[in-house]
Order: structure tokens, then C-alpha cells, then sequence
């Protein structure tokens, strides 16, 4: 994979759209260098999907056996919450897909391999978000489309050009806000040198929380999960527009947008005060 990032200069120009466009050429050809490591390996390339697909299908089997004894939560029939459900396996299968480089950050700074990321003339962002990417989250992804699409038919979602338009808006949102949060977690790499930190994981998994509508948490969890950790945003509010449900938090969808931004701005704040802390192997 140094190969392509080493032999490549950013354009001289002092556009930023040239830089934004050779920015954007060398990350999707990145991704696709780490894709085509797994396609080599017919075996493991299936065996990785399928794992991800069975481990999160029979995470949604169980919540339909739950539903075959209770009609509804919190005001949520089964349909309804397999829509959360699927957003949110649809955002965090194009993160591990797209963005999986940031749980390589702990370990490239313990071992001293970031001060090779640091003397390329390339992004270290970009850089440090291709350094992997996941299998699994192709098959997260794809069933996370089929949940959805199984969903949105069953639970009567009235379909127009603007519903679609919104789907594919807050998916893209879901996907920077769950890659932003990975970067901020493992970001304690420049705080705490190590690799056996459990606090990412334990942010990470905050997002399973979502799978079900905040109805049922209390207060603490629902400001937590729209304020401190906006994975709210990621599922639920954008759910209660494509439904149109009668909430009092209905409008709150709408920012989804705006909360994308935010936590790109906050995460880029944080990375160039881990850029100035970090001292380089030997500190």
C-alpha cells in the first residue's frame, strides 16, 4: 500500500479544488488496493461476509422472536424498528468499509509506524483512514439494505422523490457522524501510547443502544445519545421523518445535516491537538 501514497505528490497548484480532487482520486484508490487484498482470497472474502451477515441476522431474528410476544415498544411496532435497525447496520458496515483505518491509529502510534504516515506529502487523515478496511463491512452493509428495504415496505413508508433524497442524505450523514466518533475514540492513542485501551470499544458499541427507539431509555440516555454521542442522529431521528411520526422530537431530524458538520468540525479540532502532542517514537 506505499507504493501508490510514496511515488504520488499533491498537485502544486494552490487550488483547493485540485487538492480536494487528488485527495479524493488517492482515497478511493486506496480503499480499493485494501478491497482487492480480500478478493484474492476467494475463501476468506466469503467467509467474512457471511460471518458479519450471520452475526447481525441473528441479532434481528432475536428481536423478531421478542415481537412475537409483545406488539410494540415504546410506541414501535417490529417493522418500524427494523428501519433503526437497518440504518444503523447500513452506517456502520460503509464505516468499517470506507473508514476502518482509525482502529489502526492506537497501534501505528504505539509501534512508531505513524512517523512514516507523518513524512508523506499526503493527508494523514487520509492516510490514517485507509490504512485497513473491513470485510465485514460489506456484509453488515448489504444486509443492512435488505433489513431496510424489507422494512420501509411493511412498516408503510408513503415513498416520494423527497423520501428518497432524505435517505440518502442522512445515510451519508450516518456514515461521517460513526466515522467521526471512531476517530475521536481512538484518538486516546495520543493521550495513552497503547493498544489495549477498551474505551473505543466501549463507545463503539453505544451505537447498538440505537437499534431501538429512545422511548424506552430515560432522560440520561437520550441526551447522551443525541448530544455527547450523536448516534440518535444517525437512526432514530431521521426514522421519525421517513415515518412521520407524532413526536415531540420530530423536528430534530433536520438537523441531522447540521450535527454531520459539527462532529467533522469537533473531530478535526481534536486531531491537530493530537498532531501537536504526538513526539514521535522515542518520547
Amino acid at each position: 500500500m506505499d507504493q501508490p501514497v510514496t511515488r504520488r505528490t499533491p498537485p502544486s497548484t494552490t487550488s483547493t479544488l485540485a487538492r480536494w480532487r487528488f485527495n479524493v482520486r488517492l482515497y478511493w484508490r486506496l480503499i480499493f488496493l485494501q478491497l482487492r487484498l480480500y478478493v484474492e482470497y476467494r475463501g476468506d472474502f466469503w467467509i467474512g461476509i457471511l460471518g458479519a451477515v450471520l452475526t447481525q441476522g441473528f441479532s434481528f431474528v432475536f428481536i423478531t422472536a421478542i415481537f412475537s410476544r409483545i406488539p410494540e415498544v415504546g410506541g414501535w411496532k417490529l417493522w418500524e424498528i427494523a428501519l433503526l435497525y437497518g440504518f444503523t447496520l447500513m452506517a456502520y458496515g460503509a464505516r468499517e468499509v470506507l473508514c476502518d483505518g482509525a482502529w489502526m491509529l492506537r497501534r501505528v502510534i504505539h509501534f512508531g509506524d505513524f512517523d512514516r504516515v507523518l513524512v508523506r506529502p499526503v493527508s494523514v487523515a487520509l492516510q490514517t483512514a485507509t490504512l485497513t478496511s473491513s470485510i465485514h463491512g460489506v456484509g453488515n452493509f448489504l444486509l443492512g439494505l435488505v433489513i431496510f428495504i424489507m422494512a420501509s415496505s411493511r412498516a408503510g413508508v408513503d415513498w416520494t422523490f423527497g423520501k428518497v433524497l432524505w435517505v440518502v442524505v442522512t445515510s451519508i450523514c450516518g456514515l461521517i457522524i460513526v466515522s467521526c466518533v471512531a476517530f475521536l475514540s481512538n484518538m486516546i492513542g495520543f493521550w495513552e501510547p497503547g493498544t489495549s485501551s477498551a474505551f473505543p470499544f466501549l463507545i463503539s458499541n453505544m451505537i447498538d443502544l440505537t437499534k431501538f427507539p429512545l422511548e424506552i431509555y430515560g432522560w440520561i440516555f437520550r441526551i447522551g445519545l443525541t448530544t455527547v454521542l450523536p448516534f440518535a442522529f444517525v437512526n432514530y431521528y431521521p426514522t421519525l421523518i421517513l415515518l412521520e411520526k407524532d413526536s415531540p422530537v420530530h423536528w430534530m431530524g433536520y438537523l441531522t445535516p447540521l450535527v454531520a458538520v459539527a462532529m467533522v468540525a469537533i473531530t478535526s479540532q481534536f486531531w491537530h491537538r493530537g498532531l501537536d502532542r504526538y513526539q514521535g517514537v522515542g518520547h
